[in-house]
């Protein structure tokens, strides 16, 4: 593939790119001079090799920048709020196109027909690149809207996580430790390893009323640990319940621990 150069608005736009390029995996030269770096004897393995190598470089620094720059003029947040949401909107760029706005090509798609219109004559101005894919973009007030959401959705989460962290920490444990074993069904045991029966375990229920985290999650096994509320708690279970373990480990911290299921040193009783 032939030169390509880049120009930049700034001197440090071109060094954040020359320095994207040499971290990547990058099989070409890369010469930087003030606000200007060239791409010499890239190997492009596929037609869409060049798009792919400034991708990431755009969803990393351009979408950010364009992400800050509404969130502050548009829907008037400070500056704290703004590092906080720029990630949420960075992490559904890929999926602008399915999220029921105007926008009829994706910020990867519309790349790639600027790079197609543009590269051929070997030179690429990335200020024009930029307002060509953001600032004259009408629909990227959207997106960033949608990043909000996702934020605000964060934000519920955690408030709620803190919610039920808290209903565990001022209960009195009922057991000191529960071991808890899931693989197609979830069985409890004591201490000991002796299985808890399934009547005890209707009693911790049924003693502990309501809970604060029936409004949001109807779990039997986290209701079952949230009745007894032990102070450890060993957890043998394979990657297929990731989701369960998660919301687990999210809510008990450090009295949980975690093992693979084929570690469980007890036998299993039928």
């Amino acid at each position: 593939m032939k030169d390509t150069l880049f120009l930049f608005q700034n001197e440090q736009d071109a060094n954040q790119f020359y320095l994207f390029v040499l971290a990547s995996t990058f099989n070409g030269n890369a010469e930087i001079n003030g606000n200007e770096v060239r791409i010499s004897n890239f190997s492009a393995v596929k037609q869409t090799s060049m798009v792919d190598l400034i991708y990431p470089f755009v969803v990393n620094y351009y979408v950010p920048r364009i992400s800050s720059y509404l969130l502050k003029n548009v829907y008037y947040y400070q500056e704290d709020e703004i590092e906080q949401i720029v990630p949420f909107v960075s992490s559904v760029t890929s999926i602008s196109k399915e999220l029921h706005s105007d926008l009829s090509f994706s910020l990867y798609e519309r790349l790639i027909y600027y790079l197609y219109s543009h590269q051929t004559r070997g030179q690429i101005n990335m200020k024009h690149l930029y307002l060509t894919l953001f600032q004259n973009e009408d629909s990227w007030i959207e997106i960033v809207g949608y990043g909000i959401e996702e934020w605000q959705f964060e934000m519920n989460f955690q408030e709620k996580m803190n919610d039920i962290r808290q209903y565990v920490m001022n209960r009195k444990p009922k057991l000191p430790q529960v071991i808890v074993y899931i693989q197609e069904g979830v069985r409890f045991y004591d201490s000991h390893g002796q299985p808890i029966r399934e009547e005890v375990l209707k009693h911790f229920r049924k003693v502990s009323g309501p809970s604060v985290i029936d409004e949001y999650d109807q779990s039997k096994l986290i209701s079952t640990i949230l009745s007894i509320s032990p102070e450890q708690i060993d957890v043998y279970a394979s990657n297929d319940h990731l989701h369960t373990l998660y919301w687990m480990m999210n809510i008990f911290q450090e009295r949980m621990k975690l093992y693979p299921v084929e570690q469980f040193p007890f036998k299993i009783v039928e």
